[in-house]
């Protein structure tokens, strides 16, 4: 009988935790992912490590047929080793699994350069935010609203006065965003459809964590990682009962955490990044080692740049008062009220409250 898992505590902030997988099943010192886990810790630090295999796993769910393909937006500052992370995924996977979206990525140029099928590919988006912004607005969302319907339906149709354009595919997604233009970007060109379809994961490393990549920069760029060669397929991983049930807990915690207004898209993305982990491993089960896995991106999905409303959320989930609220977050009842009721409000909104 398997255990439910214990809900990690929050350490983002006081960098409490130190990341390490642990490999419970057997032995696997000559497992792809250890080396590839070795290679990710070395070469970008710990606290991006996890990322870095994160995108390797929607990678391999490009793939997937019965399960969703992941999509990854990785929120960090600039100059935080997101595009480095991601352009790393061509030195583990063969090129034809990756394309490139600059800033120049319409539906025109997907019919144009790939005859309209993206499918069982990872589409890798470095600037999230210099894609969308630099196009006019009706392209813009034009193209949110074909990614979309893509992730949904696999199929996007869209006429103008010239022709007709069938987009096809479904593929998965990592693309990376700062901060404040994600902040910026949110309702504007992003909106909360798209952002529910995402798994939106945030860090942001120390001056001290820059320092030492700086210092260390010269000897980390040596550093080689041979191709990913897999042996097993998203049908040869069994899912158990009560896998689902140990998936629909990461869901509903990841909900509050992450401020996603349902649990469904979650819960299919929980799985899928297990099921990748799974084939990293050459599990053909979920264990302890995958969901040692998911403890480690939950910490991930809270962001650090909103603290305070995360921690409302939470509180209001649990069932506490505005008043409650401010007492237990030692604010000022009067100047804080005002502040916690905003938060609330968009929260009820999204369908994160109820």
């Amino acid at each position: 009988m398997k255990n439910k898992p214990a809900e990690p505590k929050d350490s983002d902030a006081s960098r409490n935790y130190v990341h390490r997988f642990q490999h419970h099943n057997r032995v696997l010192e000559s497992s792809y992912i250890v080396t590839l886990e070795n290679y990710y810790n070395k070469k970008y630090g710990q606290i991006v490590s996890p990322i870095a295999i994160l995108k390797t796993c929607a990678v391999v769910s490009s793939q997937f047929k019965d399960n969703v393909r992941l999509w990854i937006l990785n929120v960090a500052p600039s100059g935080q080793l997101k595009s480095h992370t991601s352009d790393e995924q061509e030195n583990i996977f063969s090129k034809d699994r990756l394309i490139y979206a600059g800033s120049d990525f319409t539906i025109h140029s997907i019919e144009r350069e790939f005859h309209g099928n993206l499918d069982k590919k990872c589409v890798l988006v470095n600037d999230f935010a210099l894609l969308l912004s630099s196009k006019a607005e009706r392209t813009r969302q034009r193209l949110v609203n074909a990614l979309a319907e893509l992730y949904s339906e696999g199929v996007y149709i869209y006429s103008d006065f010239q022709k007709t354009l069938t987009i096809k595919g479904k593929f998965s997604l990592i693309a990376n965003i700062t901060p404040h233009m994600l902040n910026r970007n949110r309702n504007d060109l992003l909106g909360n459809t798209f952002l529910d379809r995402c798994l939106t994961v945030y860090y942001k490393l120390t001056n001290k964590e820059m320092s030492e990549g700086n210092l260390q920069r010269e000897e980390r760029n040596k550093l080689k990682i041979g191709k990913f060669k897999q042996k097993l397929h998203e049908k040869d991983i069994t899912i158990s009962k009560e896998d689902i049930v140990r998936f629909d807990e990461y869901a509903k915690r990841w909900r509050v955490l992450g401020g996603y207004a349902t649990t469904s898209r979650l819960f299919d993305m929980i799985k899928s990044a297990a099921i990748a982990y799974a084939i990293l491993l050459d599990h053909k089960s979920i264990g302890e080692d995958e969901y040692s896995f998911l403890n480690v991106i939950e910490h991930y999905v809270r962001s650090p740049f909103e603290p305070s409303k995360t921690q409302i959320i939470q509180l209001a989930d649990q069932g506490r008062s505005i008043k409650d609220i401010c007492l237990i977050m030692n604010q000022d009842y009067k100047t804080f009220r005002p502040y916690v009721s905003r938060v609330l409000k968009e929260a009820r909104l999204r369908g994160v409250l109820e």
